[in-house]
């Protein structure tokens, strides 16, 4: 099999899911348009020492967008440099230290010597990380992770270290005497993470679907105490992919495979996790990648795992867990000090030392620099370029990678189109909205409807709908601050009454404010009232009287059964549900308002729904307007599985008014 086909059979066992994310990474590497702020309530600065950029750099990047509506930017004097990896701009993350192993922390761009390919770099760029494990003060969202969509979300803040711990149970000796010590330095590992430190352990069989982040020190721990090697076993099988395994002949070479891809795996997924440096512990004596046959050479599955690295900044620190040992043991260090030395990461091999080495990994992702350079070559080649970094003072030690994979012309064209292909800005605000309000992100879900109240102010309706308890935990009670006006302190906001005896209470709050912009902060409670999760929402109350023609929030209605939608058409004003994602045996009705500046004026308003890109899919029958208020059937049970927008728009002459909501129709 040559090169290419090699190569790509290597992709293709790393299943679509991989492949995705790695072509995710890839287009986000090549954009020119720097990553999106994340929502206010995770901007979180860990401390860090800036170094200015020249004022060359300082010019935003054309079609670089302000952030949207309830994002916050920090300070000019807080505001982190945008680092690009790609052909403009290569990012390197550096660890130095000096004296006694300690970081060295008041280096300038000046101290800094770069070379690419023997070539002598500028470092435009250097940013010094320093992370201490704690949370701003003020800062009350959850450490525990109660699902995995709030992992990823924890995942992308800055103040957060992100592991994983890779166990390679297919080249690792079952033998007490590997895996007692190898438990037990795994176990002071864990046992020395942060509160904020989140953690996922992998085995070569693991799905990406089945990787879990934690936080919970007992859990990790539980997995730690059941691990052990299993080279040369082959039974008992594990699963029916190792029935496949044992048809092939070549049973070690196709193991090392499958550990290979499932690395790469684990690396492409925390390369699309954020921007910041991510460490997986690779626990193994080592996969062959010279196997003594024709095709041995699996250089190419080692070289996706160091591409995926390198352009998704995840260091790897191969540990041996055969120690220092005159017992020969099967195994290829070969492989654990390139994947160390071409990711930026350490060896822990030939020691009995874990701990000092595991040591090390928390002092490197704790302490380090990032810097940047504009490669001074002109051609986009797709080739490996080798990087050299150097420090000019006297008694420290440098680690960085050793290289990384320029993007092609043609990787680069590819990306330059699928950032074009942008959605029209209301579909894609939809579709942001949606995604904030996923089931996971948070432990509940919330609407904010708004509609005219009296005397020219907004009526704002704030509901609530639990998520999954079984990925999110019991959620017992859901309040709501309000911050009308700058420097006026946050004001509960009572709950309304329930609805009926011993009925949860949906709705959450229910107010008026004047026009113009306001804040609400909310807090989920579990059932002991202590604060699952607290987040705040900036908004703004339009003026109604400004135009001819406006319309309400569209308010939604669930039924899951027959009398639930009577009870829903015979009530004057049913509590409006606040989830999104239907089933398509759900029956869904949409309620709008509809207001004019003339009484006696006759809008039209139509209702169609759209695909995610924003194409018009169908128009769905709506009733005339009655006393300025409809109410319309929104028919998921004739939608298949997907993401859909609904567009309502009021017309009146020339006059339009319209909104648009993402909704999911799960199955």
């Amino acid at each position: 099999m040559g090169h290419f086909g090699r190569r790509a059979a290597a992709f293709a066992r790393l299943g679509a899911a991989a492949l995705t994310l790695v072509a995710a990474v890839a287009v986000l590497r090549a954009s020119p348009a720097g990553p999106a702020p994340p929502p206010a309530s995770q901007q979180t600065q860990p401390a860090m020492q800036q170094v200015p950029p020249p004022a060359s750099q300082q010019v935003p990047p054309p079609g670089q967008q302000a952030p949207p509506p309830g994002q916050q930017t920090p300070p000019p004097g807080q505001q982190q440099p945008v680092f690009r990896a790609g052909v403009r701009l290569v990012r390197v993350d550096v660890s130095v230290t000096g004296k006694g192993d300690k970081p060295v922390a008041d280096l300038t761009r000046a101290d800094f010597e770069v070379e690419e390919d023997g070539v002598p770099q500028t470092v435009e760029q250097l940013q010094f990380v320093s992370l201490d494990g704690r949370r701003p003060a003020g800062d009350e969202t959850s450490l525990e992770i109660r699902s995995q969509a709030q992992a990823e979300a924890e995942a992308a803040r800055d103040d957060v270290r992100v592991f994983a711990l890779f166990f390679d149970d297919y080249h690792i000796d079952k033998a007490p005497q590997i895996t007692m010590p190898m438990r037990q330095a795994l176990s002071l590992f864990i046992n020395r993470l942060w509160p904020t430190d989140l953690v996922a352990i992998m085995e070569p069989l693991t799905t990406l679907s089945a990787l879990r982040f934690t936080r919970s020190k007992a859990e990790l721990q539980a997995l730690v105490n059941k691990f052990e090697g299993r080279q040369g076993e082959f039974f008992p099988i594990k699963s029916v992919m190792e029935e496949a395994q044992l048809m092939r002949g070549d049973v070690r070479r196709v193991r090392a495979q499958v550990t290979f891809s499932a690395l790469a795996a684990l690396t492409m997924k925390l390369g699309g996790m954020r921007e910041g440096r991510k460490s997986i512990i690779f626990v193994s004596q080592g996969p062959p990648t010279y196997l003594g046959s024709r095709d041995g050479n699996l250089q190419d599955e080692m070289r996706t795992i160091v591409e995926a690295a390198n352009r998704g900044n995840v260091a790897i620190y191969p540990l041996d867990p055969t120690g220092l040992s005159m017992e020969a043991r099967l195994g290829d260090k070969g492989t654990l000090y390139q994947l160390a030395a071409e990711s930026g990461g350490r060896t822990i091999v030939n020691t009995n030392n874990f701990s000092g080495g595991l040591e090390r990994v928390f002092a490197d992702h704790t302490a380090y620099y990032v810097l940047g350079y504009s490669p001074t070559r002109t051609e986009d080649d797709g080739k490996y370029h080798r990087i050299n970094v150097k420090v000019k003072r006297s008694g420290t030690r440098v680690l960085a990678r050793q290289g990384y994979f320029a993007p092609s012309s043609k990787e680069l064209a590819a990306a330059a189109i699928a950032s074009a292909k942008t959605l029209e800005p209301r579909v894609a605000g939809a579709l942001d909205t949606l995604a904030e309000r996923q089931p996971g992100n948070r432990p509940v879900d919330v609407w904010v409807g708004m509609s005219r109240g009296a005397e020219g102010r907004t009526r704002v309706v704030v509901a609530w709908d639990p998520v999954d308890p079984a990925t999110s935990g019991r959620v017992g009670g859901f309040d709501v601050a309000v911050l009308t006006a700058p420097g006026v302190p946050m004001v509960p906001v009572p709950k309304p009454s329930a609805s009926g005896a011993g009925a949860p209470v949906r709705v959450a709050a229910a107010f008026e404010v004047p026009p113009g912009p306001f804040s609400m902060k909310y807090t989920a409670r579990a059932d002991d009232q202590s604060a699952m999760d607290t987040w705040t929402q900036s908004l703004t109350a339009p003026d109604w009287g400004a135009s001819a023609l406006s319309i309400s929030t569209p308010r939604f209605f669930v039924a899951r059964s027959l009398p639930e939608l009577r009870a829903i058409r015979a009530s004057p004003d049913p509590p409006p549900s606040a989830v999104r994602q239907f089933r398509r045996s759900d029956r869904v009705l949409v309620a709008v308002e509809c207001y004019t500046s003339t009484p006696d004026a006759a809008p039209v308003l139509q209702a169609h729904i759209l695909t995610r890109e924003g194409r018009e899919l169908t128009e769905l029958p709506v009733p005339a307007l009655e006393n300025g208020a409809v109410q319309f059937e929104l028919p998921v049970g004739s939608l298949g599985q997907g993401t859909y927008i609904l567009r309502v728009r009021a017309t009146l002459g020339s006059e339009q008014a319209e909104d648009m909501t993402a909704i999911v129709v799960a199955r």
